[in-house]
Order: structure tokens, then C-alpha cells, then sequence
């Protein structure tokens, strides 16, 4: 009995002791709150340089995750030591303060509170060095050109000397002037001046030093000279009708252009009303002209504008293009240029004639002086770089070959067409004939003029047998035409060589008589109004006093003519020929 009282006992107390521990526990839990949530954000907020001033301001992108910035000039990055500020509870790796080397990207990884990683990019530049580049002392004007007449001074040392053409108005021009982009010029350039007395020009450098020039303009004399143009049936429809003609003749008078060479002669037809072509060709006149004289009307239009006319011979001694054509298809054997191989001569892709035999001579004089007869006001005649000329691939033929082994004592002429002997004896014999065809000209009217346009020498010589200085020395070409055609890609200095090579060649007493040809027009080429300008320019000084443009279509171009207009504001006085 007493145990069993003291076991209820025990019980009693243990469940009280249970009771309290429960309510102990019960109040624990609910005083406090749930359990905390782990931070997730693990974002870089700043990231400077430990003793790094003045760099561009960092750029952190965290859609990116790129961090950009541009240290000082000179910044060693090599060894660089990061400050870097990231969200609370996050941390980083690599540390921040812990040395790197940032030449190249370098990448960091944010964790979060809960684990979560973010992967920056850190990406540095170091702006370039500041280069301070003195002031410029450039004062110089190293080029000075008239503006609207094209005309360029020359530069000795502060002196410019302008030559501009007889009949310039001189009293009110602008100038354009090269000189350093930050100097300034005064008085203006685009400020009109009056040149009739000299001008000074002060250019002040970028750094303040200034530097004077003296602009001295003189005029040059009236030109005593022929001013030219080849007037042609290829690449021009002007011959197509009389209207078409007056009007290129009022074009060429506008231009104060004294002399038109009309083409009367290519692809084995005349553009006049031609017997001598009709006995070989079967057609006295191109059949585009039918019923009509193209050359009686351009004679009648151009006289009534105090213009000369030559008849121009293109061909010469070439019977067609890209085949035989009705010369030689309807001439014997003889008639054709012959090689060392015993083909006929084809050259650019002209079929030749043998222009050292008598018949093809004769032909040619005969086709020369009927213009001569039938039109006996024209101004004269003139021959091209095919007339008089033959290719030095030709001889050959039997004729000539006979001509040379009587001359020298049976001997073959040489297997090589430019051996030096063989090429001066053909070439005498081409001298020859021009003398014939001159004097058969002055025959039938002394006062016709007869003008050559050869191929320059020694070109000429080598390639076609023209040696134009022997025409000129020995008295029977009045006018001489090299064509100098040298296009602006060559550069003036080109054309300046040539134009020296070519002149000088002749006598003193013969250089009157000198017009080179220049090329204004031919396919898509243009020159420029400057290079233009620049080649007529060049032309005077040497001391020639006219030229003849190779061709007519090329002064239909505005800007030809705006040229033309400024290097001849006032007629030429014709020579005496």
C-alpha cells in the first residue's frame, strides 16, 4: 500500500515536470519569428583602383555583366589593385584588393547569399597619349592659277609671274591659292582684284608668322599662229548636213578657231564628188552624201566666217579597216604592202597599199590634186600619220625588192624591217614621194597651202617611215602638225617632254610653221579644262603660237568651250605661209 502510494506520486510530479517543459517550449516558439530567407543578389556596385585618379568613369552593365573603364594615359595594367563594391552578404572571387593583371579581360564571380553566381567581364583601356602638335608655320603658296582663265603663275621665291592671253580683261580677276588648311590669306582669293598693277598677297600661318607675295601679270602678244581643228565623219555627224555644218562653223568662229582640216579621205571613200576614188572604188563619193558635196558646203560656210579649209587625207596610204577592202580587191597584186613573210601588211588593222610603188603613188597624188582642181579656193591640203608613210614591216613586195638590189648591187634587203639601213633607205624613199606630192600640189596652184600631221618622231621613223624634220628642212611641208597626243593620266610633264623633243628638232627658222596636234576628244576621254589650259600654256611658252585639236566633237562639251574662250579671248593673226 505504501508503495503504491509513492508510485502515484512519482507519476504526479512527472507529468508536471512534462507540463512545464511543454509550456517552456510552446512560448519559445511563438515569441520569435519564422525562419530567415537567403539573399540572392550578387551584383558588382562600384569597382575603382587603388591610386588610380582620372580615369573615364566606370560602366557596369549587368545585363551584360561588363565592367568597362578607360584609365589615365600611361596607366601600367599589368599590376592594378581593385576596390570593388558588391551587394551585402555576396561575396567575390578574386578578392577585392587583390593584385592583377588587367591586360587582358579579366573575369570575377559574384556569389549571393544563397549561392547564386553572377560572372563579370572587366574590361580596361588606357586612352591614347596626348600628342600636342605645334602650330603650323606654314606660310607657303605653292600654287597660284587664275580663277575663270585657268592661267597658273609662276613661283620664284615671293615673286609670281602670271602670263595670261592677248585680249584678257585683267582689270578684275579672282585667284586660287594653295596654301596650309589653317593659314589664312588676305586680300580674300575669291575677292576680284585689278591686276594691271602688281598685287600682294599675305598669307599668315596657323602660329601667326606671315609671309608676302607679289602677283605681276603681263599679257601675252596676239598669237601670229594657226588655231585648229580636225573636223571627221567618225564618232561626229556634223558632214550630214549642210545645217549641221553652218552650225560647227558658227561654233568654231565663237571659238576663234582659224582653220578646219575637213576629213575628204577614210575607209577607201571622199566626201566630195571623187572621179579618181570612182576608177578604183566604184564609188565617187560615200554613199551617205549621195546628191550632196559636204566639202563645198563646209568650204562656203567657213570662208564666210574668214575660216580656212584643209582637205584632210586620214587614210593615206591605209586601204581599209579590218580587211582588204575595195582598194586592193580591185587593184592588181602590186598595189599591196608586202612583209618578210609574203603577207600583205596589216598594222592596228589597217590593210596597207604599197606606198613605194609608182601606181599606188600616183593614185594618191591623183585623189590629192583633184580637190586641189576642183575646189581652187580652199586653203590647202593635208596628210595624216598614214600619208606620207608606209609601215617599216613593209618592202618586201617584188617591185621594192628589185629597187633595193639594184641599188645595192644585188643584196637582199635585210630579214629584220627595223635594221637601221634598211629603215633609212625606205625612209628616203617616202621623203620622196611627199616631194612629188608637193610639188605636184604647187603645180596645179603655188598658193595652196599643204600641211602634214605625222606621228611624232622617233615613233614615226620606226614604226612608219615618216621623218617629218627632212620635209620641213628641205622645203616641202608649209604647215607640220605632230600629233602629241598625250592624255592628263600621263601627267603635263609628259606632254611637256614631248612637245620639247619634237620642236627643237626643227631649225629656229623652221619652228614658225609648228601647230602640235592635241587630243581633246577620243571614246569617254575628256581632258580637264586645266590640263587643257595647262597643254596650250606649255605651248607658249616653248614659243608655238597656235595648235590643232584632235576632234571637232569635244568642242561640243560646255566645258571645253569655257576653256577655249578664256586661252583665246581674241582672234589669232594668220601666218604668213
Amino acid at each position: 500500500m505504501i508503495t503504491v502510494m509513492k508510485d502515484m506520486f512519482i507519476s504526479k510530479d512527472f507529468k508536471f515536470i512534462l507540463l512545464i517543459v511543454s509550456l517552456i517550449f510552446w512560448t519559445a516558439c511563438s515569441d520569435g519569428d519564422e525562419p530567415k530567407e537567403l539573399s540572392s543578389e550578387n551584383l558588382i556596385l562600384d569597382f575603382q583602383f587603388e591610386g588610380i585618379t582620372g580615369n573615364a568613369g566606370v560602366v557596369i552593365d549587368s545585363e551584360l555583366n561588363t565592367v568597362r573603364d578607360t584609365l589615365p594615359e600611361n596607366t601600367d595594367l599589368t599590376s592594378l589593385v581593385p576596390i570593388i563594391t558588391i551587394s551585402d552578404n555576396a561575396s567575390i572571387s578574386p578578392a577585392s584588393g587583390e593584385v592583377k593583371d588587367f591586360t587582358n579581360p579579366v573575369v570575377y564571380v559574384v556569389t549571393a547569399e544563397d549561392g547564386t553566381n553572377k560572372v563579370y567581364t572587366v574590361i580596361l583601356e588606357v586612352k591614347e597619349p596626348v600628342i600636342v602638335v605645334p602650330k603650323s608655320d606654314d606660310n607657303d603658296i605653292d600654287e597660284f592659277v587664275f580663277q575663270d582663265i585657268f592661267i597658273k603663275g609662276q613661283l620664284t621665291g615671293n615673286q609670281i609671274a602670271a602670263s595670261v592671253p592677248f585680249g584678257t580683261d585683267i582689270s578684275s580677276l579672282k585667284v586660287d591659292l594653295d596654301v596650309h588648311p589653317k593659314a589664312t590669306v588676305n586680300p580674300d582669293p575669291n575677292q576680284a582684284q585689278d591686276f594691271s598693277s602688281p598685287v600682294v598677297y599675305t598669307v599668315t600661318a596657323e602660329n601667326g608668322e606671315q609671309q608676302s607675295y607679289t602677283v605681276t601679270t603681263t599679257t601675252q602678244q596676239q598669237d601670229v599662229g594657226i588655231r585648229g581643228v580636225w573636223l571627221t565623219n567618225v564618232d561626229s555627224n556634223v558632214l550630214n548636213s549642210k545645217a549641221q555644218i553652218e552650225e560647227a562653223v558658227d561654233l568654231c568662229d565663237e571659238l576663234n578657231i582659224n582653220t578646219i582640216f575637213v576629213v575628204t579621205w577614210n575607209k577607201a571613200l571622199t566626201t566630195y564628188p571623187s572621179q579618181v576614188a570612182a576608177a578604183i572604188t566604184g564609188n565617187e563619193i560615200d554613199p551617205l552624201y549621195t546628191g550632196r558635196d559636204p566639202l563645198r558646203e563646209l568650204i562656203d560656210a567657213a570662208h564666210a566666217k574668214d575660216i580656212k579649209v584643209m582637205a584632210w587625207f586620214e587614210y593615206g596610204f591605209a586601204a581599209f579597216n579590218g580587211s582588204p577592202g575595195p582598194i586592193l580587191d580591185n587593184t592588181p597584186e602590186h598595189w599591196k604592202a608586202i612583209d618578210v613573210d609574203g603577207n600583205i601588211v596589216v598594222k592596228n588593222g589597217f590593210y596597207w597599199m604599197n606606198a613605194f610603188h609608182p601606181d599606188v603613188q600616183q593614185f594618191m597624188i591623183d585623189l590629192v590634186t583633184e580637190v586641189v582642181e576642183n575646189y581652187p579656193d580652199i586653203d590647202g591640203v593635208q596628210g595624216d600619220d598614214r600619208l606620207p608613210a608606209c609601215p617599216s614591216e613593209a618592202g618586201y613586195d617584188p617591185y621594192t625588192v628589185e629597187l633595193y638590189k639594184d641599188a645595192h648591187g644585188g643584196e637582199e634587203p635585210p630579214t629584220q624591217s627595223k635594221s637601221i639601213n634598211w629603215l633609212r633607205w625606205r625612209a628616203d624613199l617616202i621623203n620622196d614621194f611627199g616631194k612629188r606630192l608637193y610639188d605636184s600640189v604647187k603645180l596645179e596652184n603655188p598658193n595652196m597651202i599643204v600641211a602634214m600631221s605625222p606621228s611624232p618622231l622617233s615613233f614615226g621613223y620606226d614604226e612608219y617611215l615618216q621623218d617629218y624634220t627632212t620635209w620641213v628642212e628641205d622645203g616641202y611641208c608649209d604647215v607640220v602638225s605632230p600629233q602629241l597626243y598625250r592624255r592628263e593620266s600621263q601627267g603635263l610633264e609628259v606632254y611637256k617632254g614631248l612637245l620639247s623633243s619634237q620642236y627643237n628638232r626643227l631649225d629656229a627658222q623652221d619652228q614658225s610653221i609648228f601647230y602640235p596636234g592635241l587630243l581633246l576628244f577620243l571614246g569617254g576621254y575628256l581632258p580637264s579644262q586645266q590640263f587643257i589650259a595647262d597643254m596650250v600654256q606649255s605651248n607658249r611658252a616653248q614659243g608655238v603660237q597656235g595648235e590643232v585639236y584632235f576632234f571637232y566633237t569635244g568642242f561640243t562639251d560646255p566645258n571645253v568651250q569655257e576653256v577655249l574662250k578664256a586661252m583665246y579671248p581674241e582672234k589669232a593673226i594668220y601666218p604668213d605661209l
